[in-house]
């Protein structure tokens, strides 16, 4: 078989790795796949992320790639090596220059519980993000240029959640949470949207601390591809999201029926 790059397309529970980034003697994504390449004999080179996530960072659309000569480099292989909360939804061959961090977008969205938030406010404030801006205040301090693209802000609530959808070419670490933790703030009217403005491009560092990682999911990355998912990878997905939501539902109703008992009890 001749040499081939290939793009994966992966989804994962963060809860259970130290971030995405390999990292000696720690539990990562990462390193999760090099131990599966190795069990399977793959001999690969140039594997890349499109991007890191920090520990508790789930994705639904995270993207790897690897050049090999190998037959192996399919969803139901790999995933038949990997732990539980990893999978391979999608295998892509693609040209030998691909670099999965030249996306054209990522897509991450945050869930935010309802703690009475102005929901109006909160979109309004969200249209300061959207263009070209230094993301100064709004990263960890480091050697990379700040200046990001933000193309959209979306911010809708579902069943006493707020969903926060932001998408832009590229993002810097803790930006993304940091965003969040603001315009929660505005929701809060703890600040004004004008005054996130004044965050946004204060010169000095005002730092806002970041949103918990585990509400955080990297949606998707996109490219001038679509990646074609085997249908035996997408039911065996959509069968363990049905099973893991029947549990989410069945504690939703002992924490429900508990405060109930509580309140009587008042």
């Amino acid at each position: 078989m001749t040499e081939r790059r290939w793009a994966l397309k992966v989804c994962y529970v963060g809860g259970g790795f130290s971030g995405s980034q390999r990292q000696p003697d720690l539990r990562t994504v990462e390193g999760k796949f090099l131990t599966a390449f190795d069990k399977l004999d793959i001999e690969y080179s140039d594997f890349r992320a499109a991007g890191r996530t920090d520990r508790g960072v789930s994705a639904l659309g995270a993207v790897f790639a690897l050049t090999a000569d190998s037959q192996l480099i399919k969803p139901r292989i790999l995933n038949s090596w990997l732990p539980l909360d990893i999978r391979v939804t999608a295998v892509q061959k693609v040209e030998f220059e691909f670099n999965p961090r030249h996306a054209l977008e990522r897509v991450y969205k945050y869930f935010l519980a309802d703690e009475d938030y102005d929901l109006d406010s909160m979109q309004r404030a969200s249209e300061v993000f959207i263009g070209e801006h230094s993301f100064h205040n709004f990263s960890v301090a480091d050697a990379r240029n700040p200046i990001r693209r933000i193309n959209s802000v979306e911010i809708e609530k579902k069943e006493g959640v707020f969903i926060l959808t932001f998408a832009g070419e590229s993002f810097l670490w803790q930006m993304v949470r940091r965003m969040t933790t603001a315009l929660k703030m505005v929701g809060c009217s703890e600040i004004s949207a004008a005054e996130l403005g004044e965050l946004l491009y204060a010169e000095t560092e005002k730092k806002i601390a970041p949103a918990p990682p585990e509400n955080l999911v990297l949606w998707d990355v996109r490219y001038d591809f679509k990646f074609n998912p085997e249908n035996y990878t997408q039911r065996l997905i959509e069968s363990v999201l049905k099973k893991s939501l029947a549990q989410i539902n069945s504690q939703k109703v002992i924490y429900t029926e508990a405060l109930k008992e509580v309140e009587k009890s008042n």
